[in-house]
């Protein structure tokens, strides 16, 4: 195949100690063979049901923005492999190994680590497995090492980002991308990211404040402002001038943050998403940003160094057998991975000899977020992300109502019977101060048509803090002077996870708010009072957007 190679040198700057320690500085070259045309056809990888011998193995920990939008974007097998078994409930664990075939070929897959879950595997020996349709062929000038961290990379910001996907001639192995994507930030990560996309025929956009090293001709490098001569002051934010795409990868903020929304409709968090739906039909979402940049973003770079590093010293110390096992959805060896394998677009490893490996945070990403121009509204919202006007709230209100209200009731999921609705008359009697929710007819019926802004109380009866909280919120209910409602929904049940699912949330506690019935944003905590929901619910008052870092859960 034909290309354009290129050889850049550059350095990245791992910033991974707190200001008393030292900083550790990676070099590496980046040889990248970049097609002029997207290749359609991959290697050869021979269909053995027996590799030869296991070379390495290396587990990969994701965590933050990164996780969850692999939740929501990966197969939903993946997605409920496994429930959260300890305190990292938040935590996604992908494993990684390298062997050879029997025609002599190194490859690369995602080893398996769950328990039967009808997918097919390849047997390394007789106690290791590879997903199948994770495998791909590893090209004789690139390291195992490197494979692995590729595939690592890849996952999520290019795989799970992919705008449309089309199996060729109903194959699984086969698949056809399509589609425009835009990926904020200018990081080295984000340069990989627009490689990769572009590499497989996305049309690709990356957005920075600063300088871009990425190595195809084929992604278009913009700013956060675009000029623009109808514009009132010769400027327009990036998406305004893109107009419409498919998916937005950002390697700098998340604008979910602890929430995590169903496949259904995964564009809640806060209104910038559900924005980028309505005015761009951006359907995908996804946020890299680790939970250890979400520390250095939240504690600044004087406190927040040190906790980032013991975050990551944490994951890296942990089992991975007590995280979410992850496989990549259908299609992601042969027609993602190999294809950035073949062409040299890669992301290098430089922790080779460790067993456990988790992408940690940079000082170039902070300084790039917090620079980063703001609208002009005051709200705090980056320059060139949507912004709502009156028409535009009013049409998402009307869309959310009839999606929430329709989707539950294929099957008969999330309808209430009669002896449930008797239940919540009971309970209304028994608690004047705050509404009981069951299932989604009642979320409709009482907040959504009625178009009312309220705080809604996500609980399960199995949930001892729950219970313990529940008073607490009786009183902040009661002693409330202003006009928002104060509501409980049960989570418990098919009937309540229907409803948790159209909520946003993932785990309880969770306190999810509305303005004038439309989803505004959710804090989950485990503690009551709470200054996040109390900021929360002052902003929603005071009419300022939703802050998203107010949903993560942290120790108050």
């Amino acid at each position: 195949m034909m290309g354009i190679v290129k050889h850049i040198n550059f350095t990245t700057l791992l910033l991974l100690a707190n200001t008393t320690s030292s900083t550790v500085v990676q070099s590496f070259q980046l040889t990248s063979t970049l097609p002029q045309t997207l290749p359609r056809q991959t290697s050869p990888l021979h269909k053995p049901t027996r590799l030869n011998a296991l070379s390495r193995r290396q587990s990969y920990i994701i965590d933050g923005g990164e996780y969850q939008s692999f939740l929501i974007y990966s197969s939903p097998d993946a997605r409920y492999a496994s429930s959260p078994r300890n305190s990292h409930d938040e935590v996604g664990c992908l494993t990684l190994v390298t062997g050879t075939t029997d025609a002599g070929e190194r490859v690369v897959g995602v080893e398996k680590t769950t328990d039967d879950d009808g997918m097919k595997t390849v047997s390394i020996g007789n106690d290791v497995e590879v997903y199948k349709h994770t495998m791909a062929v590893i090209p004789n000038k690139i390291s195992d090492g490197d494979a692995m961290s590729t595939a690592a990379a890849a996952m999520v910001g290019i795989h799970c980002a992919m705008p449309k996907v089309d199996g060729v001639g109903g194959s699984e192995d086969d698949m056809f991308y399509s589609g425009k994507a835009v990926i904020v930030g200018g990081n080295d990560y984000a340069c990989f990211l627009a490689d990769g996309l572009a590499t497989l025929g996305i049309d690709v956009s990356i957005v920075s404040t600063g300088g871009v090293n990425t190595k195809s001709n084929q992604v278009n490098v913009i700013s956060p402002s675009v000029d623009d001569e109808i514009a009132e002051d010769g400027k327009v934010g990036f998406t305004t001038a893109l107009g419409q795409f498919d998916s937005l990868i950002d390697t700098i903020a998340n604008e979910r943050k602890g929430m995590t929304l169903n496949t259904d409709d995964p564009s809640g968090g806060s209104a910038t998403l559900h924005l980028l739906k309505f005015k761009h039909q951006c359907h995908k979402y996804i946020s890299t940003l680790s939970a250890s940049q979400q520390i250095i973003k939240k504690d600044g770079v004087l406190f927040g160094p040190g906790k980032a590093n013991s975050h990551v010293k944490s994951l890296e110390s942990m089992s991975s057998k007590k995280c979410t096992p992850l496989v990549p959805s259908v299609g992601f060896g042969p027609s993602t991975l190999q294809i950035l394998l073949e062409n040299n677009v890669l992301f290098p490893s430089k922790n080779n000899k460790k067993e456990i490996v988790t992408r940690g945070w940079s000082m170039k990403d902070f300084w790039e977020e917090t620079s980063w121009p703001r609208d002009s509204s005051g709200t705090g919202l980056r320059y060139g992300m949507p912004v709502a006007d009156e028409e535009d709230l009013e049409e998402m209100f009307q869309r959310e109502k009839l999606q929430m209200t329709r989707g539950t009731r294929i099957g008969a999921k999330g309808e209430a019977d009669e002896n449930e609705r008797a239940e919540q008359m009971k309970a209304d009697k028994q608690n004047p101060y705050v509404t009981q929710i069951i299932g989604v007819d009642g979320l409709d019926e009482i907040i959504l048509s009625k178009r009312r802004s309220s705080v809604v109380f996500v609980a399960m009866r199995s949930c001892r803090t729950c219970k313990g909280i529940n008073p607490v919120f009786t009183r902040i209910a009661r002693e409330y002077e202003g006009e928002l409602m104060f509501a409980k929904a049960d989570a418990t049940g098919s009937v309540g996870k229907a409803l948790g699912r159209q909520l946003g949330v993932i785990a309880v506690p969770s306190f999810v708010l509305f303005k004038d019935g439309v989803r505004y944003g959710a804090v989950s905590t485990s503690k009551l009072p709470s200054d996040r929901l109390d900021k929360a619910i002052a902003d929603l008052e005071a009419g300022r957007e939703f802050d998203p870092s107010l949903e993560e859960d942290t120790d108050e």
